[in-house]
C-alpha cells in the first residue's frame, strides 16, 4: 500500500493528494489552537523562572489572555472532525477506541518517562526545591486530555442530540447550564463549579457540529460577526459589569485566579468571541492554505499535535537545565530587556521541542483497530480520563513516598492511584485486535 502521510510527499504531492472536501481550515485551527498553548505555557514558564513583577497584574497584559487562551479553538475542531467520524455510524466502542489510539499513547509514553524520572529523584533525595517544583508542574496540562477523553465518550450522544434539536437549542442549553453551575459555586459550593469542564467545552464542541454540517458557515459573516461581536460583548459585561468573574482566562504566575479553572460563564462566552472571529478569517485562512508549502507544514504539523502538547514542557525544562547549568539568568519581565530576551526564549523552547517531537512522535501513529465492547470502551475512557485530570493535579513529586497532594479541588489525591486508573484504562480499550487482512491486508 502506498503511504501518503505528509511526511513522505512532497508540498505539490500532497496537495493533489488532498481530497476536496477536506476542510484544511480546520486543520490550520487544530495547529494554531496547540501551538498557542505551548507557546503560553513557555511564556508563563519564563515569568515564573526568571520573574515576573507587575506584569501579572497589568490590565493590558490580563487583557491578552483573552486572545491567547485558545483552548476552545480545539474543541471547537474536535467536534467537528466527530462530526465527520459519526457520519459513518460507527458503534460506540470502535468510534471511541479509533479517537483513544491516536490521543492516549503521546501521553502515557510521556507519564512513564517522567514517573520513572520522578520515581528515580525521589530515591536518590534529589526531588526538592526546584526538581519538585518541576515534577509538581510537568503533568499540569494534562488537565486538558482528561476532559476531551470525556467529551470524545459523550460525542455520539450530543451528535443525536443535535441532529434532533439542532444547534443553538443545544448549545443555549449548555450555556444556561454553565451560568446555574456558577451560581452554585459563586454562592458558597465552589466544587460545584468543576461541572463546568463538561457543560463548557460540551458547548463549544457542540458548536464544531455546527461548522460540519454547515449551520454556522451558512450564517455567513454576519453570524461570525454576531459571534464575534456578542461573545466579546457579553464578556466585557461579566468581567467588568459584575464583581464576579476575574479579567485572566488564565493564570499568570502570582496572578492565579482565573475563568479556566474551573471554566465559568465569562470563558464560555470568550469561547463564543473566539470561535466567531476564527469564521470571520475562515477565507483568508482558506486562500493561504491554497499554497502547497503552507498546507505540507500544516498538514505535518497535525500528524502529531499530540505529541507536541505532551512534550513542550519537557522542552521548556530543558532549555532552563541548560541556562542553569551555564550560569545564565533571564531578564525579569519588567524590565526593559525582557523583550530582547524574549524572542531567544521561544526559539529555543521551539528547537527543543522539535527534537522531542522527531524521538516521540512515533507513539501518535495510528494503531490497527480492534474490537471493543462499548461498555468496556466507556470504563475505559472514565478510568483514563479521571487518571489524566487526577495527575495534573497531584503532579509527580512525591511519587515513591506515597505523598498525598491537596488539589485545588480541596480533595487529597494521589499520584499512584491517579497513574494506576490511567493505566487500566489503557488496558480496558487495547480490545482485542483483529487479525489483519493476512491475505495482501
Amino acid at each position: 500500500m502506498a503511504n501518503n502521510s505528509p511526511s513522505s510527499l512532497g508540498a505539490a504531492d500532497l496537495a493533489a493528494a488532498t481530497p476536496v472536501d477536506r476542510d484544511r481550515y480546520a486543520d490550520l485551527l487544530r495547529l494554531f489552537s496547540i501551538g498557542m498553548v505551548a507557546v503560553g505555557h513557555w511564556v508563563v514558564a519564563l515569568l515564573t523562572l526568571h520573574g515576573a513583577g507587575a506584569v501579572s497584574t497589568s490590565m493590558p497584559v490580563m487583557l491578552t489572555t483573552w486572545v491567547w487562551q485558545v483552548m476552545a479553538l480545539f474543541f471547537f475542531v474536535g467536534g467537528f472532525a466527530h462530526a465527520r467520524a459519526l457520519r459513518h455510524r460507527q458503534p460506540t466502542g470502535e468510534f471511541v477506541r479509533a479517537r483513544m489510539a491516536r490521543l492516549l499513547p503521546p501521553a502515557v509514553a510521556m507519564l512513564a518517562i517522567w514517573a520513572a524520572l520522578a520515581a528515580t529523584l525521589d530515591l536518590s533525595g534529589l526531588a526538592t526545591g526546584d526538581f519538585a517544583v518541576g515534577l509538581h508542574r510537568i503533568t499540569v496540562p494534562l488537565w486538558f486530555l482528561g476532559v476531551y477523553l470525556l467529551i470524545v465518550l459523550a460525542a455520539p450522544t450530543m451528535m443525536r442530540l443535535h441532529l434532533r434539536f439542532g444547534l443553538w437549542p443545544v448549545v443555549g442549553t449548555l450555556g444556561v447550564a454553565t451560568a446555574a453551575v456558577d451560581s452554585v459555586a459563586l454562592g458558597g459550593l465552589p466544587l460545584v463549579g468543576y461541572a463546568n469542564l463538561l457543560f463548557v467545552w460540551l458547548a463549544v464542541h457542540q458548536l464544531g457540529y455546527g461548522y460540519a454540517d454547515g449551520t454556522l458557515l451558512r450564517g455567513g459573516r454576519r453570524l461570525a460577526a454576531a459571534l464575534t461581536v456578542g461573545g466579546l460583548a457579553a464578556t466585557v459585561g461579566l468581567v467588568f459589569g459584575t464583581s464576579l468573574y476575574p479579567v485572566l482566562m488564565v493564570g499568570l504566575p502570582g496572578n492565579e485566579v482565573a475563568n479556566s479553572s474551573p471554566p465559568t460563564l465569562a470563558l464560555f462566552t470568550q469561547s463564543l468571541f473566539l470561535v466567531g472571529a476564527a469564521l470571520l478569517l475562515r477565507p483568508v485562512g482558506t486562500a493561504l492554505l491554497s499554497r502547497p508549502r503552507v498546507w505540507f507544514a500544516v498538514a505535518a504539523g497535525n500528524t502529531m499535535i499530540m505529541t507536541i502538547f505532551c512534550w513542550h514542557l519537557t522542552a521548556c525544562y530543558l532549555v532552563q537545565g541548560a541556562l542553569l547549568l551555564t550560569a545564565v539568568h533571564l531578564p525579569a519581565a519588567d524590565t526593559p530587556l525582557w523583550l530582547l530576551a524574549l524572542p531567544g526564549w521561544l526559539t529555543a523552547c521551539s528547537l527543543v521541542c522539535a527534537a522531542l517531537v522527531v524521538a516521540f512522535r512515533r507513539f501518535e501513529r495510528s494503531r490497527p483497530p480492534a474490537s471493543v465492547r462499548t461498555g468496556t470502551a466507556v470504563a475505559g475512557v472514565v478510568a483514563a480520563a479521571v487518571g489524566l485530570f487526577v495527575v495534573s493535579e497531584t503532579g509527580l513529586d512525591g511519587l515513591v513516598a506515597w505523598r498525598a497532594e491537596t488539589a485545588a479541588s480541596g480533595l487529597p489525591l494521589h499520584a499512584s492511584v491517579a497513574l494506576g486508573l490511567v493505566a487500566a484504562g489503557v488496558l480496558l480499550l487495547r480490545g482485542r485486535r483483529r487479525l489483519a487482512t493476512e491475505h495482501g491486508g
